[in-house]
């Protein structure tokens, strides 16, 4: 077994979180270094509120200054972890592969935790409408039209459009002649950017983070995603930390012995959160009784 350090963890975390994240590439994302400060485990968003324009009443008339407004929006931080201890036994006799025993499951724990996050918020949004109790491929086509319809009609750009949708739900879009399969094109899509095809305009992801029958239709800007890796740890080596970064979810690893107990703690963490940010950029559909 090769020696381990932090190092070696978290640049296999990268390879790891690549793969495994889908909602937190989907949606705005606030850089860590954006709230730093005393502001505590809330970060504030600001939202630019949309602007019309006025008419001058003739040539020279008085015109009108309107401010300029912000809507913001407080974003909730959760501090999330995995903690086990390896004993002398473990990594002595044992532990075959450390990255495929220890650091895969860990990683992968929290960066479900972090996406978790973001899925909470798209599953407590109330639904706009409702697909049909029993599947029909009719129904489901006219229900993701009336999304589209609906986004369309909010001024919601047309670039950056997703369908974030359960499994159950990906089943009945599979039945849809208008879908396209990611797989079926042929360019890697599904693989590279964990999406299962294409409708009206919106890329589909799929999530087990979703409540079964949900589908979340949105632009990019309809939901913000905040993380931020944990600081270094004081009196620490460089070998006993590191933090890697990829897919928008970035973590800390700390790799440490435990003399009284003859025992390795290995602990990953970040802090992570999401809200909604506009909801005229999203629309929700569940499935109906």
């Amino acid at each position: 077994m090769a020696l381990v350090t932090a190092q070696g963890v978290s640049s296999l975390a990268v390879a790891l979180l690549t793969r495994q994240l889908v909602l937190p590439m989907t949606v705005s994302r606030v850089p860590g270094g954006e709230f730093a400060g005393d502001t505590g485990d809330t970060i504030t968003v600001r939202v630019r509120t949309p602007r019309s324009a006025r008419t001058q009443a003739s040539p020279g008339a008085q015109i009108t200054y309107d401010a300029l407004n912000e809507t913001p929006v407080d974003v909730e931080l959760s501090h999330l972890y995995d903690a086990t201890r390896l004993t002398d036994a473990d990594l002595s006799l044992n532990l075959v592969d450390f990255a495929t025993q220890v650091t895969h499951p860990q990683v992968a724990s929290v960066a479900t935790g972090a996406e978790d996050q973001l899925a909470a918020a798209m599953n407590s949004l109330p639904a706009d409408a409702s697909f049909a109790a029993v599947a029909d491929p009719d129904d489901t086509d006219e229900q993701i039209l009336a999304a589209r319809e609906a986004l369309s009609e909010a001024d919601v750009p047309a670039g950056d459009r997703y369908l974030a949708c359960a499994p159950d739900v990906i089943s009945r879009l599979l039945g849809v002649d208008k879908f396209v399969r990611a797989d079926a094109v042929g360019d890697g899509t599904a693989i590279r950017e964990a999406t299962m095809g294409r409708i009206y305009g919106f890329t589909v992801v799929e999530s087990n983070g979703l409540d079964a029958g949900t589908a979340v239709a949105y632009h990019r800007s309809g939901f913000v995603f905040a993380n931020r890796t944990p600081v270094p740890p004081r009196g620490l080596s460089s070998t006993q930390t590191a933090t890697a970064t990829s897919g928008g979810v970035s973590m800390r690893q700390i790799f440490q012995y435990q003399p009284d107990i003859l025992s390795d703690a290995s602990v990953l963490s970040t802090f992570a959160g999401a809200a909604v940010v506009d909801s005229d950029r999203v629309y929700k559909i569940d499935i109906g009784s």
